[in-house]
């Protein structure tokens, strides 16, 4: 192993150590909403550098253990509200980061034809097929959010879709794995059916969002259309300026 390799790696060891810490304090002392030490307060905690500090609150924005106010600080994520980067990444993989088992209740599995939304989303012609899969997403059991899929039957037909695994892996073992993902997140409100199925009130907030995903050579392989308990899931976007005008 190389110096500079040895050095990553040290670097790598030394953030999941002070996010190791920050975790056992959060979980012996802290309550949802407790502003944390300033990053100088945490550099003296652990005897560490600003940016091993900003990695270590970086990994634990990620799992939602803690969130960011800019201007303000870092506090303590709520146990309840689940907080999803920016990165590309399955709900499965969102909810193993925090802890939480993942399953899913499969609510249909059709071969349908390609309506307007679909067909121009996946650059497809009107009534080609499509694999339709609707599946209700849980954490620990507990419904979070209603999710549709479809699929060219190019990519995945209903005789190779297997109900018990997860659907990115089986289009990554399939050679569709996917790369990129163009979303869109609207505000809605829940109808009496999506409010069965997500335990709430009919009318509740929720948070639509519209996902077309590629491949690395750009293939368009799915377009999701997901429907998020707005009381248990928020979004974090990172954005920068181009310039000073």
């Amino acid at each position: 192993m190389s110096s500079h390799e040895k050095g990553n790696q040290h670097m790598a060891h030394k953030y999941e150590t002070v996010a190791a810490g920050i975790r056992a304090t959060i979980a012996e002392s802290m309550a949802p909403h407790d502003a944390l030490p300033s990053e100088r307060e945490l550099m003296a905690i652990y005897g560490v550098s600003r940016m091993t500090v900003r990695q270590a609150i970086a990994k634990l924005s990620e799992e939602g253990r803690v969130y960011n106010v800019h201007g303000s600080g870092t506090y303590v994520g709520s146990t309840d509200l689940f907080s999803k980067s920016p990165k590309l990444t399955s709900f499965t993989e969102d909810m193993m980061s925090r802890g939480y088992s993942a399953s899913s209740r499969v609510l249909a599995v059709s071969r349908v034809e390609a309506d307007d939304v679909v067909a121009r989303a996946l650059e497809l012609v009107a009534g080609s097929e499509c694999t339709h899969i609707r599946r209700l997403r849980l954490a620990d059991g507990n419904p979070m959010a209603i999710e549709d899929v479809y699929l060219p039957t190019t990519i995945l037909d209903i005789e190779q879709f297997n109900l018990g695994d997860s659907l990115y892996e089986q289009l990554r073992t399939s050679g569709h794995e996917v790369y990129r993902a163009e979303q869109e997140i609207q505000a809605i409100t829940l109808n009496e059916e999506r409010s069965r199925l997500l335990e709430v009130e009919p009318g509740s907030a929720a948070l639509c969002v519209s996902r077309v995903s590629s491949s690395r050579r750009g293939q368009l392989i799915e377009y999701a259309r997901t429907i998020y308990r707005a009381d248990r899931y928020t979004f974090q976007l990172a954005v920068t300026r181009e310039n000073d005008r």
